[in-house]
């Protein structure tokens, strides 16, 4: 999971600082095109069909465009990453709501401290554009996670991203006609690279491989250590250091939603 956290972890400033030279549409575009290329060759096939097409564009093509929007409007990218990651608690009360699924007290309780958390958060610099993107993301996540859970769950893991993600870059380059800015330095021609290889490569090799040696739910859990990474990378990388509301919201949000996935 060390790995996971780091590739995501830093996945995050990387984005920022790539957002100053490259429109989020072209860094979507890069992040899914070059991300499909370096996970072909390990996934060693694909998993394709309606659903898995319906699935790419929840859970990769909106999520990462919405994603990129929110990073280019926040002003912390380490507080992005807590906002999406409020996911599982938006599962948790889709699933009560629409499916019946009943809840534990822990799991209530998590529920509240996640949303006090991030209320806390986000009310110290007021809640921006950055910031409701960020919540929205995290809704869309859980939406795009049910319906695997509904159609998918039993599909290969790395072929059905690989496919997700070659065929999320064929959904979104038609929003190149939008915005296809790109500042060319070797800066933001290293970013270009760095970004589809932590986020959409690394991330996700070393999450598939901590899925299958520790479980779903115990590698769920531990993945909440990709915003405290978040924090540690983006104050190396950007300076960012997170004000005490940022610190104290983020950390109450985030035991929430621990208590989400344990209870």
């Amino acid at each position: 999971m060390l790995g996971v956290a780091l590739s995501w972890g830093l996945s995050y400033p990387l984005s920022k600082i790539a957002l100053s030279y490259i429109s989020p549409f072209v860094l979507t575009f890069l992040r899914f095109s070059l991300g499909a290329l370096f996970l072909l060759p390990f996934a060693k096939g694909v998993s394709a069909g309606k659903p898995q097409a319906l699935s790419a564009l929840l859970n990769n093509a909106l999520f990462v465009v919405i994603l990129n929007f929110a990073l280019l409007y926040s002003s912390n990218p380490a507080l992005t990453s807590v906002l999406i990651y409020t996911q599982p608690v938006f599962v948790m009360v889709l699933e009560r709501a629409f499916f019946g699924k009943k809840t534990t007290k822990k799991q209530s309780l998590g529920v509240l401290l996640a949303f006090f958390g991030v209320a806390l958060s986000v009310g110290s610099a007021s809640f921006d554009l950055g910031s409701f993107l960020a919540v929205l993301d995290g809704f869309l996540w859980s939406v795009g996670t049910l319906y695997h859970q509904k159609r998918l769950v039993n599909s290969n893991l790395l072929q059905l991203n690989a496919f997700m993600t070659l065929f999320s870059a064929l959904i979104v380059s038609p929003t190149l006609l939008l915005n296809h800015s790109f500042v060319l330095t070797r800066e933001s021609l290293l970013l270009s690279l760095l970004v589809p290889l932590s986020a959409q490569t690394l991330g996700f090799l070393f999450w598939f491989n901590a899925v299958n040696r520790l479980g779903a739910i115990r590698a769920s859990s531990l993945s909440l250590l990709v915003p405290i990474s978040a924090y540690l990378l983006s104050f190396a990388l950007l300076g960012k250091t997170p004000t005490k509301f940022e610190f104290v919201g983020s950390a109450i949000t985030l035991i929430g939603v621990y208590l989400t996935q344990r209870g």
